[in-house]
């Protein structure tokens, strides 16, 4: 069990995505490796968050790895503007497969197009033999009328719901034009770790 966490932003500049980052948030250390290590700078003594930057699957793509940190909404502004700033398209995936939480989104030019959020939800009340809840349901979908992808067309706000997987993410990214076409060797692929300083 685990979290996939991807954000592509159609733009084919590393750099370019570093710096709208950096407009955002403190950027401390930044180190190339050839190799994701998504705790490189959440260690002691500062506790910092690790951000990996990368362009390792597409040739019009950056990739971005966030830790969210509980904190969604700064991170759906900050992708917002970028999407306005760089007038392009901004792609967004998460799941959690422990819980089954999930979200896609799309940003673009500076606004919020799909927002699709899977939540995951238990209750035990402990009295009256009251029936236990646990479930997955819909939490939003905002902007599904417009997506190519049949199953969040067809989804309703609070009825169970269990879509979101690291492939429904990859499927909904190609359903809006991404594609894995750099064709990049295994052993060439770098990620650039950024220290987001808290």
């Amino acid at each position: 069990m685990g979290t996939f966490s991807q954000t592509s932003i159609l733009c084919d500049s590393i750099e370019t995505i570093v710096d709208q980052l950096s407009k955002y948030y403190y950027i401390g250390q930044q180190t190339k490796l050839d190799e994701r290590k998504e705790w490189l700078y959440n260690l002691p003594p500062n506790n910092n968050i690790t951000v990996i930057v990368s362009q390792n699957h597409s040739k019009n793509w950056v990739e971005v790895e966030f830790n969210f940190d509980g904190n969604l909404y700064f991170y759906d502004e900050c992708l917002r503007r970028i999407s306005k700033n760089l007038n392009t398209k901004v792609l967004l995936g998460y799941y959690q497969s422990s819980t089954g939480d999930g979200r896609v989104a799309k940003f673009e030019n500076g606004n919020l197009e799909l927002s699709f959020y899977e939540r995951y939800f238990y209750y035990n009340p402990n009295y009256n033999n009251l029936p236990v809840i646990d479930r997955i349901y819909v939490a939003d979908n905002f902007g599904i009328r417009n997506t190519a992808v049949e199953q969040l067309k067809m989804s309703k706000l609070g009825v169970d719901s269990n879509l979101i997987d690291q492939d429904f993410i990859i499927d909904y990214f190609k359903s809006e034009g991404w594609k894995a076409d750099l064709e990049k060797n295994y052993f060439d692929w770098s990620y650039l770790h950024i220290e987001q300083i808290k």
